[in-house]
């Protein structure tokens, strides 16, 4: 009997049922065990040739040093997942990150949505009204942070993506804000300049540049005082010299000029700025001769003039309405470098003022083409770049015997400010290294009434030029990719096509994403799309049989 009971139709039926219901249960436990670990971890199945969705071990190794680190690099994207994955532009780069906050303890990924909360992003804001994008990527560390955009992790070709850069460039980001050496600005001292000396706190002079001082802690630096008279170079972790109002001119130490190894002051800033790809921001007198210094100027694209400029139709209301407080204009041509810098103000229906108090003029030195060659070279030129400037109803005043600027000498649209870039194109990397010069005709330029008057947007404006004239950075591993064809594997992740790739044809924007699957995947695809419900359904065919007819 018992034998019977366990051959019958009735007992395999109950087998195949009892089969059936563990089969369910292994199937909602394998869903709910990988719920669990897509919450904490990160599952993708990178389905791309060129292992887009993969962290190469060269860039795992180039990271490594995160962890020794006493705090955390944080990742910040500044829009919802559901868009960063909606995008093919950042699903990438957002994706790379999860895979590095999974790979080290000290990489930590934020998103932040900075259209409906942009003061989540404020801190980074180089001026108040500086837009952050939806498509801008932060990164930061502690106090210093460095802001880029999607795009750059993007190589293109003819308008099309050409190659995914985003391992070399995130990998850049992370040298740049946790480099061990924080970059310091100098103090030119030794020429009746202006300025803050940070060891000596009652120093009563300090608070003539005060405002300078803290701008440019704000912006992350480090600031010292420098004679040049006492250095044969400017120290290596100078990332900008400030030479504020000199009373005195540069001296060329003309007691020393047989010396085999002197180096005259103009020519230590000359090397700084050649070599070093350095910055220089000058705030000079125009009613003060210094020809050593002008002449230096002058190299620079500078000829900054002796004469006060008035202007009546933009200027703030004095005592004696002398129109030499000058209400600046903007450059609004968005291809400028002023606009560059300035543009979130010059947008605007009513842009703040940026304020120049008694000033002098400038010109290019370099005469209408602005921009001239270095001698000897088709690769480095000096670029200038008119900053701020007045309207076309101003009128210069020379000095007059009695010592008055009463004498009309120019009229028109006159340069108040402005900045020479010297570009270098280095044959092996395929990139430009820059330098920089700023000039400022006004002794005044830096002072408590106008930086420190936040009626006006000096302040603003030259902490945002500050912040754009000190990248410095340190850089990855060429062989992680990066715009040069020089790296091993020629500039990162080539595409197979021009185009970017997904499972199938869609729109993102104008781009149209196609994807292909690798082999591998294909045979993945295959398992479970095809072999595995193929499977159940013959099993499910056979039991309905073996039921129906056995």
């Amino acid at each position: 009997m018992k034998m019977k009971f366990l051959k019958g139709k009735a007992f395999g039926g109950r087998i195949i049922s009892a089969l059936s219901v563990i089969f369910i249960v292994l199937l909602l436990l394998l869903n709910l065990l990988l719920t669990n670990i897509g919450q904490d971890k990160m599952l993708i199945l990178d389905t791309t040739y060129e292992g887009l969705y993969t962290l190469t071990p060269l860039m795992k190794e180039e990271c490594a040093f995160v962890d020794k680190l006493d705090g955390k690099v944080k990742i910040t994207f500044c829009s919802d997942p559901d868009t960063l994955i909606s995008s093919a532009i950042t699903r990438v780069a957002y994706f790379m990150a999860l895979q590095l906050e999974n790979f080290f303890e000290n990489i930590e990924v934020e998103t932040v949505n900075v259209i409906y909360n942009p003061t989540a992003v404020s801190k980074y804001k180089s001026t108040s009204l500086k837009e952050i994008s939806p498509t801008d990527i932060i990164v930061s560390y502690g106090d210093r942070y460095r802001i880029t955009n999607a795009d750059r992790f993007w190589i293109t070709s003819g308008g099309e993506y050409a190659a995914f850069c985003g391992e070399y460039r995130l990998a850049t980001l992370f040298r740049s804000v946790t480099a061990v050496n924080r970059p310091k600005a100098y103090f030119v001292i030794d020429h009746g300049e202006t300025y803050y000396d940070g060891t000596d706190s009652d120093r009563e002079e300090n608070a003539d540049a005060s405002y300078l001082y803290d701008m440019l802690v704000d912006r992350g630096l480090e600031v010292e005082t420098l004679e040049l008279s006492k250095i044969d170079e400017i120290p290596s972790d100078c990332v900008l010299l400030v030479i504020n109002n000199p009373r005195e001119d540069f001296s060329v130490y003309s007691d020393r000029l047989d010396e085999f190894d002197y180096i005259s002051d103009t020519e230590k800033l000359d090397k700084y700025l050649v070599r070093d790809q350095g910055a220089i921001m000058i705030a000079k007198d125009y009613s003060i001769t210094l020809p050593v210094f002008e002449e230096f100027l002058y190299e620079w694209g500078f000829d900054a003039s002796s004469s006060l400029v008035r202007d009546e139709s933009s200027s703030l209301i004095d005592e004696t309405n002398s129109h030499t407080e000058i209400v600046a204009q903007y450059d609004k041509d968005e291809n400028s470098y002023g606009y560059a810098i300035y543009g979130e103000f010059a947008s605007l229906s009513s842009a703040p003022s940026m304020v120049f108090k008694n000033t002098g003029y400038i010109s290019c030195s370099y005469g209408e083409a602005e921009g001239t060659n270095e001698p000897g070279s088709y690769t480095i030129a000096r670029n200038y770049a008119p900053f701020f400037f007045t309207t076309e109803n101003a009128v210069a005043y020379e000095k007059n015997e009695s010592g008055e600027y009463l004498s009309p000498s120019v009229s028109g649209r006159l340069d108040l400010a402005a900045v020479t870039v010297r570009m270098a194109l280095d044959s092996y990397t395929g990139e430009y290294e820059y330098s920089y010069v700023f000039c400022a005709n006004s002794g005044d330029f830096f002072s408590e009434e106008t930086l420190g008057n936040y009626s006006f947007v000096n302040y603003e404006v030259m902490s945002s030029l500050v912040e754009n004239m000190i990248r410095i950075d340190e850089y990855a591993s060429m062989e992680l990719g990066s715009e040069s064809q020089n790296s091993s594997n020629r500039g990162g992740k080539i595409l197979l096509d021009t185009t970017m790739y997904t499972y199938d044809t869609i729109y993102d924007g104008d781009n149209n994403v196609y994807k292909g699957l690798t082999d591998p995947m294909i045979v993945l695809y295959t398992v479970i799309l095809a072999v595995i419900p193929v499977a159940v359904a013959a099993v499910g065919i056979y039991v309905r049989v073996r039921r129906k007819f056995l």
